[in-house]
Parts: structure tokens; sequence; C-alpha cells
């Protein structure tokens, strides 16, 4: 049964960039966006880079291996039709990012 976790306060997320954060047990990548934060799946289908190490540019999360982007609202990789990125519901309570898992 999903659960909502805090994971992080909100500065710990730098604007444009990524961070990976443990949310029980399950390791997800938060995107901040235009003040926006985004969850996703923290591994990168492709060759299993960590998506935490990327950055966002036009609304997409960017791996930093080889560049594979994903769309931050749905997960859907731009790159390879047919490969995604799992995307979990995430929001602010009180300057902490809360992630449902």
């Amino acid at each position: 049964m999903a659960a909502w976790w805090a994971c992080c306060g909100v500065d710990d997320v730098a604007e444009g960039r990524g961070a990976t954060v443990d949310v029980g047990g399950v390791l997800v990548a938060i995107f901040r966006d235009g003040g926006k934060y985004h969850a996703l799946s923290s591994r990168c289908p492709h060759a299993g880079a960590p998506m935490g190490g990327g950055w966002v540019e036009e609304g997409e999360a960017v791996c930093p291996l080889h560049r594979w982007r994903f769309r931050l609202k749905d997960g859907r990789c731009r790159t390879v039709k047919g490969e995604w990125l799992a995307r979990y519901k995430c929001e602010v309570r009180g300057g902490e990012v809360w992630v449902e898992v």
C-alpha cells in the first residue's frame, strides 16, 4: 500500500537540478523545475545511471550518463520511444518535499 514520505527539504534540491533520495527504501530522483518538484525513478533504463545526478532542460530530466531525456510531467522518454521512468506523486508541505511511494 502506498504511503507519503518526507524525503528532503525544499532547499536540498537546486533549481534545474536533480537529487537522489531514499523514500521508504525506494531510491527516487527529485527534480526542481520552475520552483515545482517532480519525483521519478532513480535509474535510467538505458544504462542504470543515477537520474538524481541529472538536470532539467525544457521540462525534461536529462540523464547525466548518455543524456536520455524524460518528461517530468509523465516520465516518458523523448530519446527512445517506449522507454520511461516511473513517476511518483510529489508535493511540498511545510518546507519539505513529500513523495508517495
